[in-house]
């Protein structure tokens, strides 16, 4: 049920960062109408009235549909684990394709409507000039990368501490996630020194308001990366002080993580659509708008322009976003060695879970030697290494925590730590009975198939010769 309630939320948080993203209400601003430059009057004309209707029609629609989606989906959860990966995925694919793909496809409409009736752009549009004064006050915009050392500081400090050593070294499964958290950590230490040292944007040929949205953009993405540091610390602190507190790591302490990442998420989403807002509000009161009739470039969906030294540049749809020249190489291999690597480790991950899903696992006695054989942790053992066999009816009673394995709705396999018991290893099937267990020096067993005779068979061949 966890796992459910997780996505869950993830799923519907996604579908409204999109639709608040790319399936907005759109308006003419900055001369712009769908990221085309478009003369104001030019709003107001048939074709274009019934383009932004259809579009606004089909956007609801696509929304609406993927909301219903995003919960449906989470309910897979409940029969093989494989199969909702495979059915999450193929969602996640079809709203970041369908989200992008409405959106693009509306535009180059405009975009042809626009070439087929001569419209110049916006009223005022002109070639960008360097702006001297704005590029001067470049150091003294944002928050300094400095801010970010008390992070690491912190970070090593706890490395120090003979506790947490000793806690993590018997928690394997705190190793994937304190790794996540130092990888974390240099990448918003990363992306606030890429906000430090962006290069300016020219948003009007007034030098004060072109030097108080740069402000206002480096301040604002500084802050929001140097506080994800700091939620980051808060996150990873917290999980492992519990354990230490607790000698063992919880579901508990998983999900307070993931709700520290989540809050972040919501940080990130909030500053972008502050920054929309506040962006929007300043330039207005410029009496010249500087508009750039830049759209050949953009004509597509995204930005192409060979001649652009820059990889990075402003996203069209949405100017506190960044988007990837694709008109030069290195927003090239970014952009498609980005895709290739979601795509194999969503083919490596998938292949895993159909494996946990549909390799049975089972028993096996030859003479002195007993393995089992599993997908994940299988394990042998000799005859006189048995220290009791036992059959029961149900699962035993106890707090059992996932070291390295996997737990769903259908099964548990892998490694296991009981408070009181110790280590297990577990082969399990939710719902079958009865469960052998057989007790080792180093840790328990316990196994079962969806066979009832199966499980029987194996028991009477260890207690015949035990």
């Amino acid at each position: 049920m966890a796992v459910f309630l997780i996505f869950l939320f993830t799923d519907i948080f996604i579908t409204v960062i999109f639709m608040a993203v790319y399936g907005h209400r759109r308006t003419y601003s900055e001369g712009m109408l769908l990221g085309v430059h478009i003369p104001s009057y030019a709003v107001h004309e048939r074709e274009v009235e019934a383009l932004m209707e259809k579009h606004r029609r089909r956007t609801k629609w696509f929304y609406a549909v993927n909301l219903l989606l995003s919960a449906a989906v989470c309910f897979l959860n409940f029969w093989y684990l494989s199969i909702f990966i495979l059915a999450w995925s193929a969602w996640l694919i079809e709203l970041t394709a369908g989200a992008m793909g409405l959106l693009n496809a509306a535009h180059r409409q405009l975009y042809d409507l626009k070439m087929e009736r001569g419209w110049q752009g916006a009223s005022g549009s002109k070639i960008v000039v360097v702006d001297t004064n704005v590029s001067a006050e470049n150091d003294r915009l944002p928050f300094s990368i400095w801010w970010n050392l008390p992070v690491f500081a912190a970070a090593g400090v706890l490395a120090f501490i003979p506790h947490v050593r000793e806690t993590l070294a018997k928690a394997p499964e705190m190793w994937g996630l304190t790794g996540a958290a130092i990888v974390s950590a240099l990448f918003f230490t990363g992306m606030h020194l890429w906000a430090v040292r962006r290069r300016n944007e020219v948003y009007s040929s007034n030098t004060k308001i072109n030097l108080k949205v740069n402000r206002l953009v480096k301040r604002v993405w500084s802050g929001i990366w140097m506080i994800s540091n700091y939620l980051n610390l808060v996150a990873i602190g917290t999980v492992i002080y519990s354990g230490i507190r607790l000698r063992a790591f919880t579901p508990a302490n998983i999900l307070w993580y993931i709700v520290v990442q989540c809050t972040m998420g919501i940080l990130i989403l909030a500053a972008l659509l502050y920054l929309r807002w506040k962006k929007k509000d300043i330039i207005k009161q410029d009496q010249q708008p500087l508009y750039v009739d830049d759209d050949i470039y953009w004509k597509n969906g995204w930005y192409n322009n060979p001649n652009d030294p820059r990889v990075w540049v402003p996203d069209r749809y949405c100017t506190s976003n960044y988007t990837t020249n694709m008109g030069r190489t290195g927003g090239k291999v970014f952009t498609f060695g980005t895709i290739s690597f979601v795509l194999i480790t969503f083919i490596v991950i998938l292949m895993v879970f159909l494996k946990m899903d549909f390799t049975p696992r089972y028993l096996v006695v030859n003479g002195e030697d007993i393995s089992v054989s599993s997908p994940m942790a299988p394990i042998s053992f000799k005859r006189d290494e048995i220290k009791g066999i036992e059959l029961l009816d149900s699962m035993p009673d106890g707090d059992f925590t996932r070291t390295n394995g996997l737990g769903d709705e259908r099964q548990l396999v892998g490694k296991f730590r009981e408070k009181k018991q110790g280590e297990f290893r577990l082969y399990i099937y939710r719902g079958y009975s009865p469960i052998l267990k057989i007790e080792l020096p180093q840790y328990t067993v316990l196994i079962n198939s969806q066979e009832k005779s199966e499980t029987e068979r194996w028991y009477l061949e260890l207690v015949n010769e035990f």
